[in-house]
């Protein structure tokens, strides 16, 4: 789904008022609500996250990233600029989490009611591979 979006909007003045307005058009993509179960077979499960993903950059829900192992590419999460409900990645093994264009969580939805942002259980037993660097570096908070 993609969506216009008043970006920035102004009102000059000289014989009568004219609104000049510049539209951005996101790409909405509806979020899960899975939590931590997964699918049984991990390659669908890789494949399903980059269809809900690829290209969005609204995610109208909850952004769930659990059950990746270390080898996938998850480039395609860069697009993500906004989620309305939380982040959850969790039982992951990759090392590095490319949101790096995630500005802001609304947490209109709460993990376990009371998390915008969960981060947990992301390694291998063994301690072999995991999660070391998070790409949030555009996030914000208040």
């Amino acid at each position: 789904i993609q969506v216009w979006v008043i970006y920035h909007c102004h009102l000059t003045l000289s014989c009568f008022y004219l609104c000049v307005c510049v539209f951005h058009l996101f790409s909405v993509c509806a979020g899960t609500e899975n939590k931590l179960s997964t699918l049984s077979d991990l390659e669908q499960q890789y494949r399903t996250l980059r269809k809900y993903y690829e290209n969005c950059e609204v995610v109208m829900g909850n952004l769930e990233i659990t059950s990746i192992d270390r080898s996938r590419n998850l480039t395609f999460l860069r697009s993500i600029r906004e989620v309305t409900g939380y982040v959850l990645v969790a039982l992951n093994q990759f090392d590095y989490l490319p949101l790096e264009n995630l500005r802001i969580i609304r947490g209109t939805k709460l993990y376990e009611g009371r998390y915008s942002l969960a981060i947990f259980l992301n390694y291998r037993r063994d301690g072999n591979f995991g999660l070391r660097q998070l790409g949030l570096k555009n996030l914000t908070g208040k």
